[in-house]
């Protein structure tokens, strides 16, 4: 049996195909951290030291095995001239309001404004989580698809009419998206971030066919990931939607690792690890839209241990939700899951 690791050991050891002492349990757990810090969403998400403290109690008070300071998606967007909607709970994710881009000239307009209130505090966050954890803990920096922000800097209506309508335009406002996104990975990389996700959240044929996701998702997500090349860092996809482009996602992109919803679309971790398993690492396993949040602990557990069967022989597997983990998640199921990993995930695998 391999000696105990650190988180650090832990997660790397699976992302350089080796097999670990267990199974790492890694949540993107971003608006949590509210909860954790005991303050509302508005402060979590603009100071740092508060979001620094929300990430550090969920990584004590839980045992996982990675943090994610960040407060969502609308912190970028009001980079490029969005307005920000500030709920004052615990539980709401900040929200785009109102939009940068109105009309089609606007495309190539749009630039990035400010370094904004979220993404100081994510940074700042993190420089106090890595001065805390050293080479410990991993810190998972984050980099959104262009293609996603475009539906936030417009509308997703607005953007998909995009594509139709004005498609030169919308290019010239995704290759402006995509340029910005170096300034952002190399902040992350200088505050410690190891593991890069890239939110690919409109890589679902929920919202676009195969052919635009070709022209306007996978050229300039391209882009972004060779702001990564040479990097020493590791890459996780995370795509939502009931319907992903995984296939085309794993296929396509130079990528350590994929997360998707595969409690609830038609892509099973059994499926993908048996096509796939030599060419990806697989994270996923907990249904955070149903059993995280409203099942017991006891169902928790025996999701988390059908997920260890299903994916992780020889190693190459890492437990986690299909998407965010839900601000109202039961604390006794975030355990039961982080319990489930060091029960049934121990190398040798015997279940």
């Amino acid at each position: 049996m391999v000696e105990e690791m650190t988180s650090m050991e832990r997660v790397m050891a699976v992302l350089n195909r080796e097999e670990p002492d267990r199974v790492p349990v890694v949540f993107i757990a971003t608006t949590i951290g509210a909860r954790e810090a005991g303050v509302n969403v508005p402060e979590y998400a603009t100071d740092g030291k508060k979001m620094a403290e929300g990430q550090l109690n969920f990584l004590k008070r839980y045992g996982v095995d990675l943090v994610t300071p960040g407060s969502g998606i609308a912190s970028l967007a009001e980079a490029f001239g969005t307005t920000t909607k500030y709920y004052d709970t615990q539980y709401d994710s900040p929200a785009v309001g109102e939009p940068a881009v109105k009309k089609p000239e606007d495309w190539e307009k749009l630039e990035f404004k400010t370094i904004t209130p979220g993404m100081i505090a994510s940074l700042e966050a993190g420089q106090i989580i890595h001065d805390e954890v050293g080479d410990t803990v991993p810190i998972m920096g984050g980099i959104i698809s262009p293609l996603t922000v475009a539906t936030w800097v417009a509308g997703m209506s607005d953007a998909l009419r995009a594509t139709k309508k004005n498609p030169e335009a919308l290019h010239k406002g995704l290759k402006i998206i995509a340029d910005q996104e170096s300034q952002m990975v190399e902040a992350q990389i200088s505050m410690g971030a190891k593991i890069f996700m890239v939110v690919c959240t409109r890589a679902t044929r929920d919202i676009f066919t195969d052919e635009q996701y070709a022209e306007f998702g996978i050229p300039y997500d391209l882009k972004v990931l060779e702001h990564l090349k040479g990097k020493d860092a590791h890459v996780m996809v995370h795509v939502c939607g009931n319907v992903p482009m995984l296939k085309t996602i794993i296929e396509k992109y130079p990528i350590s690792a994929v997360n998707w919803w595969d409690r609830g679309t038609q892509y099973n971790l059994e499926e993908i690890k048996e096509k796939y398993g030599d060419k990806i690492i697989i994270v996923g396993g907990l249904d955070q839209t149903r059993t995280l949040i409203i099942g017991t602990p006891q169902e928790v557990e025996e999701q988390a241990k059908d997920a260890i069967r299903q994916a992780a022989a020889g190693g190459g597997f890492m437990l986690s939700a299909g998407c965010e983990l839900g601000a109202i998640t039961p604390p006794e199921n975030i355990l039961a899951a982080v319990n489930a990993a060091k029960k049934y995930g121990k190398y040798p695998l015997s279940l």
